[in-house]
């Protein structure tokens, strides 16, 4: 009985040593290998290629060197065509430089990387959490936060009865003549809409949208600005900008009109990334549910399925068409979005 007993107290004694091992340098809801820890602090830096806002990154930033205080954060923010074109670059001349590659999934960025093997592989086991349509099969990439394109408009100048619900109510008379303000690189809604909608019927509606007489202008918040001052009263803009003008108060209501646009913010890392292992624990960290609570703070959409939006009207309750990141004929769609709507590229 002795020997039993003192077997019992050996168990329970390591079975306390391994769970304060997994739980070392972790947060709540983050699951981490303790074996990737470690190596990740011989490692000591991360090297973080990222298009968020530097306000934004500066509280992840501060977030993660907290939690792992050994590892320190390098961070380069650009806007995504510039970062693939430095990345590429680097990759061309042999400089490895990038750890983490984040939010190149517009224009078709995503593809160029990917296409030059410049896209690791890494199957977080955040993963878990992460719906089918916004990660890949094979560990490649999977979403930080999303973004839908939705229509805004001033609530003091259309009344509820005139509100557009459906895309082809853009097309009536009383939108004519510079009453809808829209982007100049809305590329991935008028890809995801070609694409449900099928080439011949959605050139056919976008044509029909270009004889509105839109008008065209670059930003995102931007837009939705001059609508809630007056300047027009529609816009097709982000879901989440649109609700940061609905909370602080502005004349601005929103819309979805169905199917909504989803956009991604995919994360990577990178195939010759130069300190491995701190890449992989920073991306864990972006995929954990404090990181997501905290990009919910930020009046971004999580894309973790355990953290809902705020408000969750924001991603809930419409058909959606998720943006395809890996898209080989996004050039293609850019020419026509350019070409439909008389722009000039650039």
């Amino acid at each position: 009985m002795d020997e039993l007993r003192e077997a019992n107290v050996r168990l329970n004694v390591l079975t306390s040593l391994v769970v304060l091992l997994i739980g070392f340098g972790t947060a709540p809801g983050q699951v981490t290998n303790p074996d990737l820890i470690a190596q990740a602090k011989k490692e000591g830096r991360v090297t973080w290629y990222t298009t968020v806002s530097i306000p934004e990154s500066k509280q992840f930033m501060d977030m993660f060197e907290k939690q792992y205080p050994f590892i320190k954060v390098d961070l380069l923010r650009s806007g995504s065509g510039p970062l693939v074109n430095r990345i590429v670059s680097e990759y061309a001349a042999k400089n490895y430089a990038a750890d983490v590659l984040h939010g190149m999934s517009s224009r078709g960025g995503f593809t160029v990387l990917k296409q030059r093997n410049i896209i690791g592989r890494y199957e977080s086991p955040e993963r878990t959490y992460y719906p089918a349509e916004l990660k890949d099969k094979d560990g490649y990439w999977a979403s930080t936060f999303q973004n839908t394109f939705v229509l805004a408009y001033n609530k003091r100048n259309v009344k509820p009865d005139d509100v557009p619900k459906t895309y082809e109510d853009l097309l009536k008379p009383m939108w004519k003549g510079r009453q809808i303000i829209n982007d100049t690189d809305n590329f991935e809604w008028f890809d995801g809409l070609l694409k449900f909608w099928g080439r011949d019927k959605g050139l056919a509606y976008f044509r029909r949208l270009a004889q509105q007489d839109q008008i065209f202008q670059r930003g995102a918040r931007g837009r939705i600005q001059l609508v809630a001052a007056g300047e027009a009263p529609l816009t097709i803009g982000y879901g989440p900008h649109a609700q940061s003008f609905v909370n602080q108060g502005a004349p601005i209501e929103w819309v979805p009109l169905e199917p909504v646009v989803v956009i991604v913010n995919s994360v990577s890392i990178a195939q010759r990334a130069p300190h491995p292992a701190a890449a992989k624990l920073f991306i864990d960290f972006l995929f954990s549910k404090p990181a997501q609570l905290k990009l919910r703070e930020l009046s971004r959409i999580p894309s973790r399925s355990d953290v809902d939006a705020d408000p969750p009207r924001l991603i809930k309750g419409f058909k959606k068409v998720v943006q395809d990141i890996e898209n080989e004929s996004m050039a293609e769609s850019i020419k026509l979005f350019q070409q439909t709507f008389g722009l000039t590229p650039g």
